[in-house]
């Protein structure tokens, strides 16, 4: 991948075959004129040619250009894991493979991995990410990386002994705050404690939530595999009684549901669920390919689609997933589901993500921005059709060629 790099005194004038923004539709032969380090003027390639005198003109030719990819849910510390932990056919099955696993990783191990992974998220086209982190292990290679986004310190504590004292960020670009692990997990106070802390601070509250069968079975009568882990580490609590209800309902009755809120995962729904998600608005993040790992299935995404909330796309980590690559989550979702849009797809692989985060001059393109988009090949997209062209380009091999961001 070729890295283009625009200084402030650079005047440009790139066109290529197609320019998605990040909503909307897209540009067929479209151009973006860049100056003083800003995007000054986005529309077709016929009109800003002859409107942008002196500016250099850079011919993608056949690549298309979209923003940088929103990674909104992963777990870097997981990374040495990459091919050591066997797809499962059921859930608690692959958990206990990685409690074993990481239990032998030492701290060198899982930072050199993590290093590395960074860079491959980089070479995917990922410019922005929502990491969750148990160690901090990973902290410093956040901070002189060149991402922005999230980190959210993980708790795990079902008997709820767990101070949370106040978290520093890192640098400008990242924001740091708790968030927690799973309904099952964390104790009930201590998730409307971490709710608390967030909502404080305005950040945002990011909990696993519906991903298991085996996590419904616990809530709804406290009892399963689940069970049988919390009292093997040491985290049952005796006095717990199981709310008997959804894992989603759960947490809406807790009063944790809202605007800032991101649930992640959300397969085992209620019917009653999805009318929950579009009452309170809560943010959603899905991680199709992790799920196929796991052995929980897939998330109903045609039907979240229509409860109108913000739902963005994850790869969770190298322990269920052998890629993390956003353009490979997207294809899953279409390959899975035909009838959804490429650019509601896109949509989710960009500017969602951005958004749940709080980044909104990220996963877009727009007149006023820096740049910071990519520049992408597809050997498949040859249609001179636009619904063809973006099938072709969800499905297709790609390949980011060019990745171009402003100085800082």
């Amino acid at each position: 991948m070729e890295e283009f790099i625009i200084d402030n005194g650079q005047h440009l004038l790139i066109r290529a075959k197609l320019i998605y923004l990040g909503c909307g539709s897209p540009l067929f032969n479209g151009a973006l004129e860049i100056n003083s380090g800003r995007i000054e003027r986005i529309g077709p390639f016929h009109e800003l040619k002859s409107q942008s005198a002196g500016a250099q003109l850079i011919d993608l030719e056949d690549l298309i250009v979209l923003p940088t990819l929103t990674n909104t849910h992963l777990h870097l510390e997981l990374s040495p894991l990459k091919l050591r932990i066997p797809t499962a056919s059921k859930f608690i099955y692959w958990v206990r493979s990685v409690i074993k696993k990481k239990a032998q990783l030492s701290p060198l191990e899982i930072h050199e991995s993590a290093k590395w992974t960074l860079r491959e998220l980089w070479f995917e086209g990922i410019g922005l990410i929502g990491e969750v982190t148990n160690s901090a292990l990973t902290l410093d290679l956040l901070a002189n990386s060149p991402f922005c986004g999230y980190i959210f310190q993980e708790v795990i504590s079902f008997r709820g002994s767990h101070p949370l004292r106040h978290l520093q960020d890192i640098s400008s670009r990242f924001k740091v705050t708790y968030s927690a692990h799973a309904p099952y997990s964390v104790s009930p106070l201590l998730l409307q404690a971490i709710k608390a802390y967030n909502n404080k601070r305005k950040n945002l509250f990011a909990i696993h939530c519906a991903e298991s069968l085996e996590e419904v079975e616990f809530l709804k009568t406290g009892k399963g595999p689940l069970k049988d882990l919390l009292i093997e580490r040491g985290q049952w609590q005796e006095d717990f009684k199981p709310p008997m209800v959804s894992p989603l309902r759960y947490l809406h009755d807790l009063g944790l549901l809202d605007e800032k809120t991101l649930l992640v995962h959300v397969i085992h729904l209620e019917e009653e669920d999805f009318e929950l998600v579009t009452r309170t608005k809560v943010n959603l993040c899905l991680c199709p390919r992790s799920n196929l790992y796991t052995g929980v299935g897939l998330p109903n995404l045609p039907k979240l689609l229509q409860t109108g909330v913000t739902i963005a796309l994850g790869t969770d980590s190298l322990a269920s997933n052998d890629r993390l690559s956003i353009f490979e989550e997207m294809k899953t979702f279409k390959l899975f589901y035909p009838d959804v849009s490429p650019l509601t797809l896109l949509e989710m692989a960009t500017a969602n993500g951005a958004k749940i985060l709080g980044f909104k001059d990220k996963g877009i393109i727009k007149e006023g921005l820096r740049p910071d988009f990519l520049a992408v090949e597809t050997k498949e997209s040859k249609s001179d059709n636009l619904e063809n062209t973006l099938e072709e380009f969800i499905l297709g091999e790609k390949k980011v060629k060019i990745r171009f961001y402003a100085e800082n």
